[in-house]
């Protein structure tokens, strides 16, 4: 059973809600390409808005995401 920590992810953003948009579309290919389940955006994790936490269905969805989309907001 996954935890809630296990189903969210920090990434880095450049460029605010341009950065985050990138991200998202990065996700939603992988859940068009039915790679992950879903994903939920979170709080901006500090005032400069340089990291987002992104929520999971799971934790391998959390995984996968990490591991093919940390750059994407870049």
């Amino acid at each position: 059973m996954s935890t809630a920590d296990d189903c969210r992810v920090m990434f880095a953003v450049r460029h605010g809600a341009f950065g985050v948009d990138r991200l998202a579309t990065r996700l939603n290919t992988l859940v068009q390409t039915r790679e992950i389940t879903g994903w939920h955006p979170g709080r901006w994790v500090d005032w400069h808005h340089t990291t987002i936490a992104i929520e999971f269905d799971s934790a391998a969805d959390a995984a996968l995401a990490k591991s093919t989309c940390h750059d994407a907001a870049n």
